[in-house]
Order: structure tokens, then sequence, then C-alpha cells
């Protein structure tokens, strides 16, 4: 709508955009101390009609810096050309236009250790949300391999499950494979929140580590978003995302992406030599000869592409409810279904190939959530969510032969033979159905302005119970074992309180306080003292625990200053108390991680002058970790015809100090360049090696094995704006990565100056993107590793090399009155 008198003769012209070209079809144009006020249209530009004269022009909008601009309007047309907004805000948004602040700087002016990432900047990248993470400071994501290859998180020195993953608050624990960050593609989400160490209570999560929340579009326009991306290895990636809310309230979402790749890379291993083969038969004593080849391995390296490491995967995502309602904010059913099929290319060590092994996956979850800010009364604010996810999976490893990295392959057993020993990894064929349901109730009332109270509760349940009818199937008549029939249950309930206090909106300090409790019960393996028989019986753990903590922020006019500590525990997860079927062994006896966690921190964010604006963000932290859940790599049978799994136990004390920085430097609308650093000194501190405590730890006080300590990055982009027409831009970005070396083992064992470890990486990555017709066609080309160095992760499993990319994206919308 535009304000404005007839006799006015000035008309002022311009265009709204993001930092990536993309228009902010959510902006608000006004003149300082004046009434003239227009909104942009859905292509992002503005017309306003004024008096002449001189005016301050300030735009602003929903999770951006207001920019503020010094304008002289003449008689007739004034074009003001490209307007760009920063989304990097930490500041509230001038109230003369929208009343509140944007919801990215509503996460940063918590006093909790937090940083928010803005995905819609992204979003004509290949990326998934899982490489845009990888971005953020103190984290660093870690693959197995290439397309949908497993995936962890490390933050401030926690890996793995210390770190608990959440969509729109709602824990993704039990959502399936099909829905994991690695192949949800970035244009899902709007922002990602980063909680590092303590945890606010809403999220209801034992995470020592932190928690990281994504946070999807929630926009009432009508848009639609669809893209579609080649690359290296035969990847195809695929999305499309529809949005419409009608004037009756009733809101529809539906996106669906799929995820497609041969993962055929090229890597540099051992290998398995075979022996020549030999003529099935007896021995010279009579004894049948099982093996038609015997193998070893070669004493040297050779590079050898990936021949049988082929992913796919399937997701819809469909939400339909209410919203805008005087009884409710939101109120959203959904239902996710996804399905994955991928083969499994090598174990947890890469000279172990297999050739036929394979993994699946189908789940269905369906949801709801209930959301509303002032119910009944002022202040009330009440938020109700639930899922239930169903998911069938298993692995087939049936083969009777045993491969090379040439992709050459030998009869290692006779099938008419009943050996245990079946299958390339000596695990066979393995199906499994499990379930998992989680509800969240969280409670809060705002007293007044300086006082608040909050209740939250999480409960979730898992249950895993193998296909006996699958398993029994196979021509392998020894099977099921007792291990295999017992099924797998887990109870948690995490119940948080917090009191909130704040001072004229310059301290604000948060208290709270959380009950933890786990039930777990699944097999366990037992050895009869008499007969020194192993005989397998169910077992059942229980732990009820007590955390606390504070946390504390107070601002001045352009620094943040944060400091938090707490009592925190993680109980372990499904995967770690009872394996994945695949590669992982699970392990009833886990006891819950104990830490003590202390954070520090300002935020700088300032405007130097109308051309440069500075943000800086630093972070302190120390970490006392008590039965902290380690990762170790174990062999099973031996070196030639074994295989190496990964499994978990408690490791006695850790201590993590470090340190994270992010720095950032805008130009105008014409350039970024920032960058990120994290130093972890990870030490270990226990006396002991042994849970009994009779065995002295020879490693105490040296670094802690397999996890990244130093890394960076650092980043520069350029725009072009209207090249080649008015509303066209082109992107130029630039990142340049480093990980310095990973010790793999202890380094109190063996020579220190061998090369058991991950090298130091080096490598950048480039993308460049054309946004035409002000973002409704893009294309970018992508190029990942551009150097091709050889990266590793996880006990130097080898990523892809120089990879190349093209992505294609169409960008409807519509503004819905």
């Amino acid at each position: 709508m535009v304000y404005a008198q007839r006799r006015e003769t000035a008309k002022a012209i311009g265009y709204v955009h993001d930092s990536e070209g993309n228009p902010l079809t959510e902006a608000v144009v006004h003149l300082r101390n004046t009434s003239y006020s227009t909104e942009v249209d859905d292509k992002g530009h503005f017309v306003l009609l004024v008096q002449p004269g001189e005016y301050e022009l300030v735009v602003s909008s929903i999770g951006y810096l207001s920019k503020t601009v010094s304008v002289s309007l003449k008689n007739g047309e004034n074009k003001l050309g490209h307007l760009m907004l920063k989304s990097d805000p930490n500041m509230v948004i001038d109230q003369v236009v929208i009343t509140g602040k944007s919801a990215i700087a509503e996460v940063r002016e918590t006093p909790f250790n937090v940083v928010a990432l803005d995905a819609r900047s992204q979003y004509n990248s290949t990326l998934d949300l899982a490489h845009l993470l990888d971005k953020a400071s103190g984290v660093k994501i870690r693959e197995t391999g290439g397309v949908g290859s497993d995936m962890s998180i490390t933050l401030n020195g926690f890996t793995g499950r210390n770190i608990r993953v959440f969509i729109d608050g709602v824990p993704m624990q039990g959502m399936g494979s099909a829905f994991q960050l690695n192949n949800i593609p970035v244009n899902m989400a709007e922002r990602i929140e980063v909680y590092k160490g303590v945890v606010p209570i809403e999220f209801g999560a034992d995470a020592l580590g932190g928690v990281i929340n994504i946070v999807t579009n929630r926009t009432s326009n009508t848009t639609l978003d669809a893209s579609y991306a080649y690359g290296s290895f035969n990847t195809h990636k695929s999305n499309v995302s529809f949005n419409h809310t009608f004037k009756s309230g009733v809101s529809l979402q539906v996106s669906a992406f799929q995820n497609y790749s041969d993962n055929n890379y090229k890597v540099k291993t051992t290998y398995r030599i075979f022996a020549a083969e030999k003529t099935p038969g007896t021995d010279e004593n009579g004894n049948t000869i099982p093996w038609q080849s015997g193998s070893s391995w070669s004493p040297d390296s050779a590079w050898f592409r990936r021949f049988h490491d082929t992913y796919r995967n399937e997701t819809l995502i469909a939400k339909v409810g209410i919203v805008g309602k005087p009884w409710a904010d939101r109120l959203l059913l959904g239902l996710t279904m996804g399905q994955v099929h991928k083969d499994v290319q090598n174990g947890a060590e890469m000279k172990f190939v297999y050739g036929e092994r394979t993994a699946h996956s189908r789940s269905v979850l369906p949801s709801f959530v209930y959301d509303k800010r002032n119910l009944i009364v002022d202040g009330l604010s009440v938020r109700v969510t639930g899922n239930y996810n169903y998911e069938k999976a298993g692995s087939v490893d049936t083969t009777s032969y045993k491969y090379s990295w040439s992709g050459d392959r030998r009869l290692i057993k006779d099938l008419r033979g009943l050996s245990n020993s079946y299958g390339e990894a000596s695990f066979g064929l393995s199906e499994y159905a499990s379930s998992n349901e989680s509800g969240t109730v969280n409670i809060g009332y705002r007293i007044n302005q300086s006082h608040s109270i909050a209740v939250n509760n999480v409960l979730t349940h898992y249950l895993r119970k193998p296909d006996i009818a699958s398993i029994a199937q196979t021509i392998y008549p020894d099977l099921p074992t007792a291990a295999d029939s017992m099924t797998r249950t887990s109870f948690k309930n995490t119940l948080g309180l917090e009191y909130r206090y704040t001072f004229k909106r310059k301290w604000n300090t948060n208290v709270f306080a959380k009950h933890y409790l786990n039930k777990a019960s699944g097999p366990e393996t037992g050895t009869n003292t008499e007969t020194a028989a192993e005989y397998t019986y169910r077992r059942k753990e229980d732990a009820g625990k007590i955390g606390y903590g504070i946390a504390t922020t107070y601002f001045f006019r352009d620094l943040q200053l944060k400091a938090s500590a707490e009592k925190a525990y993680r109980l372990p997860t499904d995967r770690e108390l009872f394996g994945d079927e695949i590669l992982e062994e699970g392990n009833i006896k886990l006891k819950p991680e104990e830490s003590n966690n202390y954070n520090i921190g300002f935020t700088l964010n300032k405007e130097l002058n109308p051309a440069f604006t500075v943000y800086v963000d630093w972070s302190g932290y120390y970490r006392d970790t008590y039965n902290f859940i380690q990762t170790i790599l174990a062999r099973v049978g031996d070196d030639v015809n074994g295989n190496s799994i990964y499994r978990r136990t408690n490791h006695g004390r850790v201590t993590r100090l470090g340190t994270d920085i992010e720095g950032r430097l805008y130009y105008k609308n014409k350039a970024t360049i920032g960058a990120t650093l994290t130093y972890m000194d990870i030490r270990d501190k226990s006396y002991f090696s042994d849970e009994a405590g009779k065995i002295e730890n020879g490693n105490y006080g040296y670094r802690m094995p397999n996890l990244p300590y130093f890394f960076w990055n650092a980043d520069a982009a350029y725009y072009l704006h209207d090249l080649f027409g008015t509303g066209n831009t082109l992107n130029l970005n630039y990142t340049l990565n480093y990980v310095d070396k990973i010790y793999r083992n202890a380094l109190a064992y063996g020579d220190r100056s061998s090369k058991d470890f991950i090298p130091k990486q080096l490598f950048s990555d480039f993308t460049a993107t054309y946004i035409m017709q002000n973002g409704k066609y893009n294309i970018s080309f992508e190029v990942r590793n551009i150097e091709d160095a050889m990266l590793y992760d996880n006990f130097s499993l080898q990523k892809p090399g120089r990879s190349f990319a093209v992505k294609l994206r169409y960008f409807f919308i519509k503004r819905n009155q």
C-alpha cells in the first residue's frame, strides 16, 4: 500500500534484494520521520510517490539488517538502483516499520552460545543441510565417503550423538535414514541455529556438545521452488516444494527431493591379492577344503575406482493445517515418507572391500504440531508436537565370494557347509523393523517484561524388532541366533524448568534445571563360569540424572557479552546401545556421559561507515566430561578374512579447552569477505584404561585420537548487478578450507613420526551463480575440491576428489494478502 497525495511529483524507484541477489519480497520501504511508506512487490521492486526534497530512506525486512540511505528526490523519476540488505542482523529492526525483532536476531540475543546460519542465501547451491552447517564456526562435518555416506557432526570437541538435531524443535532422532542432514536439500530450511554447549530447556535435549535446530520456511505466501542438479560421479539431485495459504487460513505445504549417485570416484588404498585358484577337494589328511583361493595384503597402495557404492533416496513431505487463528497460530498435520538403497563398498577400514553387500530402508513418519502464543491470557504460550516413525531396514550380505579393489572375486566357502562365517563381512542377512515415538510439550508464561517461567517435557520411545521370517528364509539353517531374535527397547524422558530475568532489555539471565530418565533393554552376551560357554540373555539398564545451569548476556550498543555454565548429562542413543546391524556394534552396558560445561563469548556487529559493516563472534569454552563414550575400531576375524566394525565404550574422563571465532566484513552490496577458525585441546584424563580400574592408562594427558582439533575456512564473494539486463546478478564465491592432521591412534603408543594419522588437508571450492529476472530463473556452476586433494575423515576413509556440478532452479512467489 502506498501512502501518498496526488500533488506529489517525485517518484522513487528501486529494487531490494539479499546478498545473493534474490528479491526480498517482504521488505518495507519508508522515509524516516514521514508517513511515506510502501512494500516491495513480488519481484523485489518498489515505487514511492513523494514531494521533492532531501530524505533518509529506510529499507527493512525480517531477518535482515535495516539499511538507511540519504536521497535527494527531484521532480520526475528518481532511480535508486539496487538496495541490498545483509542477512546478518543483531539489532532491533526499525520499529517505525515493524514491531519486534527478526527471528535470527532473537536467536542471537539469547544468553546462550548460539550462532545462526541463513539458509536462504544458499538456495541456488547444491548444498545439503549438513554441508551448509559445515560453514559454521566450531562445526566440522565428518563423512565416510560420498553422497549418502554415514555422517557425524563435531561441535566444540563433541561428536556424533553428543549433538542433537531438531527440525522446528522436533527431534530428528528416529526419523530414518531417508531424512537425514546429508540428504535434505538446503532449500528446505530458512535458517540453522547452532547452540554450543549449554542448551535451552525447550529442546529437552540430553546433549553435551550442543543442539542443531533446522527452522523450515513458514511463509504465508504462495511459492513454488523447483531445482535439478547434475554433477560428477553421475550424481543427480532434484527438489520441488510448494506452499500455499488460503484466505480461510488453511495452509498446504508439499515438498519432495531425490538424490542419486554412483559414487564411483577414485581412492588410494592397500588391496587384497588373491592367490592362484585351488581345486576344491580334500587335503593330505582327508579334510574338506572349503576355500577355493587364498589371499594376502599388498605391501603397497594403489589407485582404484569405487565400483559398488551406488546411493539412492527419495523422500516426500506433506503438511496441511490451520494457521493464523485466534485459537492456534499453527495446527499442522504432517506425513513424511522415504526410502533408501545403498551399496556398501567398504567397512570401517578401506582395505576391506565388498562387492555385493547392500543396505536399504523405508520409513513412514506421521506428525503434528500445535503452537499458540497468548493462549487464553496474555503471556501464556503453548507448543505441543508429536511424531511416530516406522522404519523397515536391513542389509544383505549372503554372497559366497570375497572381492578385491580391482573388482576380482574368488569363491571363499562351500555353500553346503554350515559355517557361521558367511558373507563378505561375516554378517549375512539382517532385517528389522523399528518404531520411534516422540512427544514434546512446552509451556511458557511471561509474568511481566522482566520475569518469565517455562516448563518443557520430551518423551521418546524406541523399539527394534528383528524380522525373523526374513532371516529364516536364508540358506543358513543355523539362523537366527538368540541375539538376532531379541527385541531392543529404550524409553527416555527429559523434563526441564526455567526462570528468565530481563532487565531493561540490557541484561538477560536464564536459570534452569533438567531431569533425565533412561530405560533400555536388549541382548547381552555372558559366559558360563563352569563350562566357559557363551550365552545370550536380556539385560536391562536404568539411569536417572539431574542437571542444572545458568546463562547470562549483557548488551552494549554494538557489543553483546555472553557467559553460561551447565551440569549436563547425555544418555546413550539407540544406535549406541543396539548398533546399526551393519557396521556398528551395540553396547547395552553404556553409562550416561556427564559433563561440566563452561562458555564465554562476545558478538560485535558495527557499521563502520555507510560502505562497510563488520561482524565478529568469539567464544571460548571448557568441557570436563566423565564416562566419555568413545568410538573405537574393532576387528572381527583374522586380518585377511575378517572385518572391521565400530565399537563404543565408556572411557573415564576427557577434558576440552577450545575457542571459535568468526569474522566478516561487508562492503556495500558489492562484496563480502570472512573466515571462521576453531582450535580445541582435547585430552585424555582417565587414569585407567579399563572399567575395573586395574590397568593404567598409558595415554593419560595425551590428545584423544581420531578427532579434528584445528580447522578453519575463509571465503570471499563478489556481486555484479544488472549484468546483461536489469534485475540480473552474477555472484562469484570462493572458499578455502583447512583441517590439521588427525592422529588415528593414541600418541602414547607407537612411533609418533609414523604416518598413522589423517594428513593435513587444504582445499578450495568455487561457485558462480547467475540470477535472472530478480530470482525467477537461476543457474549455478560449482567445483568442489579444486586442487583434487586427498580428503579423509573417520579412520582415514577417503572422500571424493575434484567434482563439478550444475544446478538449474526456478522460483515463483505470489504475495498473499
